[in-house]
């Protein structure tokens, strides 16, 4: 096989079985002009590296003003943490305390709408032509509901809860408050309503003792019950003093309207109360079967604590019996007062 080598002398010498060849006259020595390639850009070369550092510089202030924008986020969320960190007031109370608050507060409406009537009588009957005998009858109505429910109110303060009764009785006495002056002009359904009334705030008193057993340390009970009881009173002085300037400047009807708005306020702000008696008594009762053996239940333990009662030892003495006589008069007095005082002092003293 034959080699071919090109050598600087022009020389050529090929190779076959180590033989060579010197010069020879077909092969001549040729020069080749040298090529200079130059490789320029093009004309918008320098405006495209432009562009694209211009668009890196925009992206790291994007990028720069983005964090900002975010640390500053969070410093007015810090802020506004502290801010709202004690705001409402009660924000941070023991959720034992939030219950006794509204629970008060709960007795506090109830009062007032037991005694609204008692001032707004006198310019329904006027309006109406009700003598002494019908104004009797359209108060007297509501402690035939009062009377009715309070042991239902026990019982079914046991088995559903004191929270669920409480908030269905506000919600009751609310409604049949806020209706009384579509119904006035009606007898059957004015008492009707006033019934209502006295059901609602009747099962209230059960279902907050069965609150304050469940939810309230028992240290702590008594004062709890306190607090919560001395609404009633409470209720009563700020519905006597707020229905007569209500009732001179905005109707008897305003009474009615606003004290009912009140108890339905109450009713949805007790709807977010956080955790409630539902994360004290984590214990459900929503499925049909827990609430038919919780009936059950308590049909069995009322009948046998009903048996266990020595009745005839009970009612023979004279102690059960100074109490009942007690308790007869100071409830009779007081809601007679309650009842008629504001009529007596329109008609039976001259100023």
């Amino acid at each position: 096989m034959a080699k071919l080598t090109l050598r600087p002398d022009n020389s050529c010498f090929i190779s076959h079985t180590r033989r060579a060849c010197s010069h020879t006259p077909f092969i001549r020595t040729t020069s080749f002009p040298r090529f200079h390639f130059h490789l320029s850009p093009p004309s918008n070369y320098s405006l495209r590296l432009r562009i694209v550092s211009n668009a890196q510089q925009n992206a790291k202030e994007v990028a720069k003003a983005k964090a900002l924008t975010e640390l500053q986020e969070e410093e007015v969320e810090k802020q506004h943490e502290n801010l709202s960190g004690t705001w409402p007031p009660w924000k941070n109370l023991p959720q034992r305390y939030k219950l006794i608050g509204t629970t008060s507060l709960a007795f506090v409406i109830c009062n007032m709408d037991k005694v609204n009537l008692s001032v707004a009588i006198i310019p329904m009957s006027h309006q109406f032509g009700w003598n002494s005998t019908t104004a009797g009858l359209v108060q007297s109505s509501f402690f035939w509901g009062y009377a009715l429910s309070q042991l239902p109110g026990g019982w079914l303060a046991k088995i559903f809860g004191g929270g669920t009764v409480l908030e269905i009785g506000v919600l009751i006495w609310s409604v049949a408050t806020a209706l009384v002056p579509f119904l006035a002009g009606y007898m059957p359904g004015l008492l009707l309503s006033r019934v209502l009334v006295g059901i609602g705030e009747g099962v209230s008193p059960s279902a907050a003792t069965d609150l304050i057993a469940r939810s309230i340390p028992l240290e702590e009970r008594s004062r709890a019950v306190g607090f919560v009881f001395g609404g009633l009173s409470v209720g009563s002085v700020m519905g006597l003093l707020l229905a007569p300037p209500l009732i001179q400047n905005l109707g008897w009807e305003s009474v009615f309207y606003l004290f009912g708005l009140f108890g339905i306020a109450w009713f949805l702000g007790f709807q977010v109360l956080e955790g409630g008696e539902k994360q004290l008594n984590p214990k459900s009762l929503s499925s049909p079967d827990t609430v038919t053996n919780s009936w059950k239940t308590s049909l069995t333990e009322l009948n046998g604590s009903l048996k266990d009662v020595p009745w005839k030892a009970f009612f023979q003495n004279r102690a059960v019996w100074a109490m009942i006589y007690a308790h007869f008069c100071g409830s009779w007095g007081h809601y007679n007062c309650l009842s008629w005082l504001p009529t007596f002092f329109r008609y039976h003293v001259s100023i």
